[in-house]
C-alpha cells in the first residue's frame, strides 16, 4: 500500500512538474513576443503598450522622438495559428528642440498595404518602430525601422521611415533584409 501511496505521488509531482514546465513556456513565449495580456473570454492576445522619448540628433540638429505602441480597439482582429490578437497602432512624434513639431502621425499596418499581398496585410500586426541611428547618420535624414509580422512569429516585412528636416514622410521597404520570398509565395 505504501509504494502504490508513493507511486502515486511521484506520479502527482511529474505532471505538476510538466504542467508548471509547460506554463512557464507559455510565458517565455509571450515575454519573447511581448504579449501582455490574454483575453479568458475571447482568447483575444495584446502586445504590451510601449513608449519611448528619446533625444536623437540629425545634422547637427536635436530633436525628441517619442514612439508610442499600443494595441487597438478599433482595428480588425487578426486571427493566424497562434490564436487571435489584437493589432497595434503606434504614434510617432518628432519635436524640435525650440519645442515646435516637425513631424506627427499615428500609423497602423495600412500605411504600409501599398507593399504588401492582401493575404500577409489580412494575418499581420504593426509590430514596432525605432529609431535608426545609423541610417540617420548616413543619409543625414531622420530615419525610422518599423515591421508588419505574422504574430509571434519570424515572419515580418521590414520597412525604412525617413523624414526630411521639412517634415516629410518617405516609406520603402527595407532592401537590405534581402528578399521576402513568402511573400511571392502568398500571391499563388
Amino acid at each position: 500500500m505504501k509504494r502504490i501511496s508513493m507511486i502515486a505521488a511521484l506520479s502527482i509531482l511529474v505532471l505538476s512538474g510538466c504542467k508548471d514546465a509547460k506554463k512557464s513556456e507559455q510565458e517565455e513565449v509571450k515575454r519573447i513576443f511581448q504579449i501582455e495580456s490574454v483575453d479568458e473570454n475571447t482568447g483575444l492576445q495584446q502586445m504590451q503598450v510601449s513608449k519611448v522619448n528619446q533625444e536623437i540628433s540629425c545634422k547637427g540638429k536635436k530633436f525628441t522622438l517619442m514612439v508610442e505602441r499600443v494595441p487597438s480597439d478599433d482595428l480588425p482582429r487578426v486571427k493566424s495559428d497562434m490564436g487571435l490578437f489584437a493589432d497595434n497602432k503606434i504614434k510617432v512624434k518628432i519635436t524640435r528642440e525650440s519645442g515646435t513639431a516637425l513631424f506627427e502621425k499615428t500609423f497602423t499596418k495600412n500605411d504600409f498595404a501599398s507593399f504588401l499581398t492582401e493575404k500577409f496585410l489580412a494575418n499581420s500586426v504593426l509590430e514596432g518602430l525605432v529609431f535608426d541611428d545609423v541610417r540617420t547618420a548616413e543619409k543625414k535624414e531622420i530615419t525610422l525601422a518599423s515591421s508588419v509580422s505574422y504574430p509571434m512569429t519570424d515572419l515580418y516585412v521590414p520597412f525604412v521611415l525617413v523624414v526630411t528636416q521639412d517634415g516629410k514622410l518617405n516609406i520603402s521597404m527595407d532592401e537590405d533584409m534581402g528578399e521576402m520570398t513568402f511573400l511571392e509565395d502568398e500571391k499563388e
